[in-house]
């Protein structure tokens, strides 16, 4: 058994670097029970997310997979036991020699394995919010060019929300129930936690689909709402040119703005966390201080960051914000003062 264990743990352990830099920062501050089992529903989550993304399976098929994906989840969610046969269409006919995401959609039925030998709340959680991830993604995996070179957005605000709550509210989510289920917090601390674990989600993705902008139009489409980008007189092809720069630091003012206030709840989803669970705050305050700084440069250079080259933080100041969060996330009160200093450097 132990050693079964430890080769559940190599595997995940391995792959997490490979596929997430960023998450692979924060996670490592996690105690190692809670710690596997995340990890392994992060690499879960990744593999509906390499078949969303991938350019070498075709929409249509990217839709079937992702569906699969959710009825298979379903299945183990209720105890049914899978197969390698069940699993194999998630990537058939997918070479692992494209990179790393591919190479770990490959081995799925290995990971199905190590999901297997989670305890069943925890594994019953992973399933579950998985499932509703990808089958959010199907959802959106038809998403494309159909006009031309037109470039593509979301429709409006409430689409932006939905697709962000589908890749990262899910995790949201998934995350609270585990910390739940982990340390048996009490039903105020849950309840709390749950109430902002959506915008804890949203935040982050949130920030994602504003710096990868210049990326994203590569393959076609933007996960921005269109409604935002209109009312600034834009377009989203005419986001490539900069022939208004005002209106382009408007949108961004606006986009960013509505990034910033799901970050302020996320910062309030970290500081209800128990102290006593410093890791898991840790855990939490990573990625949200590398978000609020990521706004941060985009606010600075709002004509780059939507029309690039994509804009990102530095490495020092990567590394800095980590310290951070390890320094300030046993008190609320340092957690919060930290955040608003990096709050208060906006500027446009």
């Amino acid at each position: 058994m132990k050693q079964r264990l430890r080769k559940d743990r190599t595997f995940v352990n391995e792959f997490i670097p490979r596929v997430s830099r960023t998450f692979a920062l924060a996670i490592r501050f996690l105690p190692p029970n809670l710690r596997h089992s995340v990890f392994t529903a992060y690499l879960l989550c990744r593999v509906a997310d390499t078949i969303e993304d991938s350019p070498h399976i075709c929409p249509d098929e990217k839709h079937s997979r992702l569906l699969r994906m959710r009825s298979l989840l379903a299945a183990a969610e209720n105890d049914i036991k899978l197969g390698l046969h069940d699993i194999a269409p998630l990537y058939d006919a997918v070479s692992e020699s494209h990179g790393h995401e591919h190479r770990l959609l490959g081995r799925s039925g290995e990971l199905f394995e190590i999901l297997g030998r989670l305890p069943l709340q925890k594994r019953r959680i992973i399933y579950h919010w998985a499932g509703e991830m990808a089958g959010g993604m199907a959802e959106f995996s038809r998403f494309r060019r159909e006009d031309g070179n037109e470039v593509r957005t979301l429709g409006d605000t409430i689409e932006w929300d939905k697709y962000c709550y589908h890749v990262a509210g899910t995790v949201g989510h998934m995350l609270t129930e585990l910390f739940v289920t982990e340390y048996n917090l009490d039903s105020a601390i849950a309840l709390a936690l749950k109430r902002l674990c959506n915008s804890f989600g949203l935040g982050l993705q949130k920030v994602n689909t504003i710096k990868d902008v210049p990326l994203d139009r590569e393959r076609g489409f933007l996960f921005l709402p269109g409604d935002i980008i209109a009312r600034h007189g834009l377009s989203a092809s005419l986001l490539e040119v900069p022939h208004d720069p005002r209106a382009i630091k408007g949108l961004v003012f606006e986009l960013t703005e509505s990034a910033q206030r799901h970050l302020d709840d996320a910062i309030e989803y970290t500081t209800i966390v128990p102290s006593r669970l410093r890791g898991v705050r840790m855990f939490l305050a990573v990625p949200t201080f590398l978000a609020a700084e990521t706004l941060n440069v985009i606010r600075k250079n709002p004509v780059q960051a939507m029309t690039g080259p994509p804009v990102k933080i530095r490495r020092r100041d990567v590394a800095r914000l980590t310290t951070a969060a390890r320094m300030h996330s046993a008190s609320n009160e340092a957690i919060s003062r930290y955040y608003k200093k990096l709050r208060s450097k906006k500027a446009l």
